[in-house]
């Protein structure tokens, strides 16, 4: 008999000893915050040239505003992540998600480059510590051999966020534009139309949700059972202990982690930056005519997620061997994206190029259930603070500067020594699995280890 831990979307068995089914409310309501992440983040890239000409801004000026939001979510990942190990990840969402929301629509008063610049660093700050948190929830309420399907289809709504941006803030701009606004830009209102809806999310969470499994109503000892079978089960809050900052600065798995999103998020961050104005400026299509091109690859990349997460479980139980297992297709999909990238140069029509960008955003986004899967198994019940580690590198390194310097490149040097700088970080990405080890955790148990945390200890050479 199939083991339902093996089935993160296994069918109820008519049973008195059936598990209840509320781990699947805790994924609808990650997904959907994963969702509105992702298109809040993208709604101003799909109508930056209507922000740029209404508060007069340049492209750099327009970078800087992308960077600020990166910046500062880069700078809060820990401490925000920290926050959901110590008093849990229920408390701490809301908070994250109700700033967010504030400050998202606050985006819509903006008046100039300042007051757009530090509306968009504080919603940076806002929503810093989102997905170490969900990260911490997921270790917490799931079975350790759904991970990366889970992470899979975690990173497919994000991605479809991103995606379904042009359309959601287009038609909240159509719709606004179609009755009397006295006066205020129909974008404005759409930002602030986003943030209502963060704030719904909130509402329903707060009332719903429980940072431990056992503590939820809806939760019966057969799920319970299967949630704890085999994983960490880290409990919904604990007190500090000396020596996670140090283990997790310590760890080489982490910093190999690190610095793959470092790689991987300054060539993806291009989807959600600067592709509208490539069609723009490069093939000559206009905002409404490339809503389909910014969007396909940012589906494709959703699909590639699920696809890739739910590839990398069945390898690791079919191979038993975790690293191989989750290593093979990030490796296999930043090669292919860095070819993609380099093509990109050789293509005459928006059709072709857009293909292109589908194809690379699929391969950078086939690795990213293994990879998040990776991290929630080495941060163990500490998931939230590793996850907050990697995505503070990550985005510092990758999201924060490559606005800024993409804009530069394509400016000083033009748009194929931009596509050839993504190529090189996709390949850099790839090298990064030769020092990440998903078998271990960044630290030892106290039962392990009476001295708390330790960053596992290299083998000894053989004699």
């Amino acid at each position: 008999m199939k083991d339902e831990t093996e089935d993160f979307a296994s069918p109820i068995r008519p049973s008195s000893f059936t598990a209840s089914r509320a781990r699947f409310g805790v994924m609808a309501f990650l997904c959907v915050l994963s969702f509105l992440t992702y298109y809040d983040r993208q709604c101003i890239s799909s109508i930056s040239a209507l922000v740029q000409a209404d508060l007069g801004l340049s492209a750099i000026q327009m970078g800087a505003v992308f960077s600020a939001f990166w910046l500062a979510y880069a700078l809060f990942e820990i401490p925000s992540g920290f926050l959901g190990d110590r008093y849990g990840a229920r408390g701490t969402l809301t908070r994250i998600v109700l700033a967010w929301s504030l400050f998202t629509a606050l985006t819509g008063s903006a008046t100039g480059i300042y007051s757009l610049f530090a509306y968009r660093f504080l919603f940076g700050v806002g929503e810093a510590g989102a997905y170490p948190n969900m990260a911490r929830i997921q270790s917490a309420w799931l079975p350790t051999a759904t991970r990366a399907r889970a992470g899979g289809l975690l990173w497919l709504t994000a991605r479809w966020g991103a995606a379904f941006a042009p359309f959601i803030v287009g038609w909240l701009i159509s719709a606004f534009s179609s009755v009397n606004t006295r006066g205020i830009a129909p974008w404005r209102l759409a930002f602030a139309a986003s943030g209502v809806i963060g704030t719904i999310w909130v509402l329903a969470f707060v009332g719903w949700f429980r940072d431990d499994p056992a503590d939820h109503p809806s939760v019966n000892d057969a799920e319970l059972r299967l949630i704890r079978d085999g994983a960490t089960a880290p409990p919904p809050t604990h007190p500090r202990i000396p020596g996670v900052f140090g283990a997790l600065f310590a760890s080489p798995s982490l910093w190999g982690l690190a610095i793959l999103y470092t790689c991987v998020s300054f060539g993806w961050s291009f989807f959600v930056s600067w592709m509208p104005r490539f069609f723009t400026e490069v093939q000559g299509v206009t905002f409404t005519a490339s809503r389909w091109m910014i969007a396909l690859p940012l589906f494709f990349g959703g699909i590639a997620c699920l696809l890739g997460g739910a590839l990398s479980d069945a390898l690791v139980r079919r191979t038993g061997n975790k690293r191989f297992g989750r290593a093979l297709l990030p490796i296999v999909g930043y090669t292919l994206a860095a070819a993609a990238m380099l093509g990109v140069r050789f293509t005459h029509t928006p059709w072709q190029a857009t293909t292109l960008f589908c194809v690379a955003a699929a391969a950078l986004d086939f690795g990213q259930g293994a990879n998040w899967a990776t991290i929630v198994d080495i941060g163990g019940r500490y998931a939230g603070s590793a996850t907050g580690f990697v995505n503070m590198f990550g985005n510092l390194g990758g999201n924060a500067l490559q606005p800024v310097v993409g804009a530069w490149i394509f400016t000083r040097l033009g748009w194929n020594a931009l596509f050839l700088t993504y190529a090189a970080t996709s390949l850099g990405a790839a090298a990064m699995w030769l020092f990440i080890n998903p078998s271990r955790r960044f630290y030892q148990d106290q039962e392990e280890a009476a001295r708390g945390f330790e960053v596992i200890p290299p083998r000894p050479r053989e004699t």
